[in-house]
């Protein structure tokens, strides 16, 4: 039969057998948590570089081809915006023309 001595030895060894464990459980853990650290990262710049060429081949391409849009637009619309103005001024001066003509076709119906 065993006594406590005995007893105790055994759980003494048993303990430290399972710290012992824990420890190497623990060390291959933090090892394994650096590896996949390090994979994330590598992911995590090749998915920032195809990202990136993605916006550089595609975005941006179709931005510039707005702004190229937009200016042209802008460009059209200042040229419809002197034309108007342009027919606004002639305008008023045919209405001034008119308005002469209307005085002076009544001086003559006055006049007769």
């Amino acid at each position: 039969m065993l006594t406590q001595e005995d007893l105790q030895a055994i759980a003494g060894l048993i303990n430290t057998a399972v710290t012992a464990s824990e420890e190497r459980m623990i060390g291959r853990i933090a090892k394994s948590e650096e590896r996949m650290i390090g994979r994330i990262a590598e992911s995590e710049e090749h998915t920032t570089g195809r990202i990136m060429s993605y916006i550089e081949s595609h975005v941006e391409k179709e931005i510039h081809q707005i702004a190229d849009g937009h200016k042209s637009l802008s460009e059209r619309a200042e040229r419809i915006e002197n034309k108007v103005d342009h027919i606004s001024n002639r305008l008023d001066e045919i209405e001034g023309e008119l308005v002469a003509q209307e005085y002076v076709i009544t001086r003559m119906k006055k006049a007769q």
